[in-house]
């Protein structure tokens, strides 16, 4: 977009919006409304969660002319927002802007529904049935940071081969449209909770919650802390703190408060090779906070020690130089 595009969609928006706080506006009637959110990289912020109102497959939300600017100046346009949406933004602190907060109470009355998402486990396991395990799907148990309860995530095998193969011939680690990733937390064996991610063909994710009835959620239950939906899965997953076990592999995490922080894999599997080339939970070229490929490269290579390798897997590590 030029430049100078950007700021005459400001201008009209500070005409609108009484020059972005001298007096609340009406972003049920106004064209356009500053945004002033005081988040790192709010582009790539908002390019996930207002491009998932753009349509079923998500999309460029400037594009889609829901948003203008650029950088820190950036306008929301709001009669562009599907109608729900529009009805659940409000600028509440009559400054004649939307900040974070604002934004973040209509995502979180709205985006579930507006992404069509499974309205319960048996409808996803209709659609990814991650029960069904190996050969199709890698399976990981992790303590970590997020949730006290034992989390067991499941990666669709292919998706993850995939994605494999394009870091091999592009150096980004980057799974296909439609790749599911499930984590059921257990607490005593027993799943409570399940959470999900769903690649976008615009390249972003969606995220979901399951509670204990199997039912969408708005926020996750277990300890230490609820994590709404969609608003602080983004702020994980598009931001660059790192976390416990993942930050230490290969080697082993010290406990955290709630408990140990581990991933649970045979100690062949922890290939210092494997974790230096993908730097697969710094880099997040994808989002992805795992490490699900150093995990299945470690698989493969341990597997390729102990003369069991097939021959789709010695291909894999050919191609990645392993």
């Amino acid at each position: 977009m030029p430049r100078w595009a950007g700021w005459t969609a400001l201008l009209a928006a500070l005409l609108v919006a009484g020059c972005g706080g001298s007096g609340p506006v009406d972003v049920q009637t106004a064209d356009a409304v500053p945004l002033r959110l005081a988040r790192d990289d709010p582009a790539k912020l908002l390019g996930s969660v207002l491009g998932a109102y753009v349509g079923p497959d998500g999309g460029d939300p400037v594009e889609a002319g829901l948003l203008s600017g650029e950088g820190d100046d950036l306008v929301l346009h709001p009669q562009r927002l599907p109608e729900a949406a529009r009805a659940a933004l409000a600028d509440a602190n009559g400054d004649g802007t939307i900040d974070w907060d604002e934004l973040a109470a209509m995502l979180e009355a709205t985006y579930v529904d507006a992404r069509g998402l499974p309205p319960t486990l048996d409808a996803l396991r209709q659609q990814a049935d991650y029960t069904a395990g190996e050969p199709d799907w890698f399976t990981v148990e992790v303590d970590g940071v997020m949730t006290a309860a034992r989390r067991r995530i499941h990666v669709p095998l292919d998706a993850l081969r995939e994605a494999m193969h394009t870091f091999a011939s592009s150096g980004s680690l980057d799974y296909p449209a439609g790749t599911w990733i499930v984590g059921e937390h257990a607490i005593d064996g027993d799943v409570v909770e399940t959470t999900v991610k769903h690649r976008r063909p615009d390249g972003y994710w969606d995220f979901a919650v399951y509670g204990p009835d199997g039912a969408l959620a708005p926020a996750t239950q277990t300890e230490p802390r609820p994590l709404r939906v969609p608003t602080q899965c983004t702020g994980c997953h598009l931001g660059q703190r790192l976390f416990e076990p993942e930050k230490s592999f290969p080697g082993e995490a010290s406990d955290g408060p709630f408990g140990p922080r581990a991933i649970y894999v045979p100690d062949a599997w922890r290939s210092a090779e494997a974790t230096a080339l993908f730097d697969e939970h710094r880099r997040r070229d994808d989002g992805v906070l795992g490490l699900y490929a150093t995990l299945y490269a470690g698989r493969l290579l341990a597997a390729r020690e102990a003369g069991d390798l097939d021959a789709d897997g010695r291909r894999l590590l050919d191609t990645l130089g392993l």
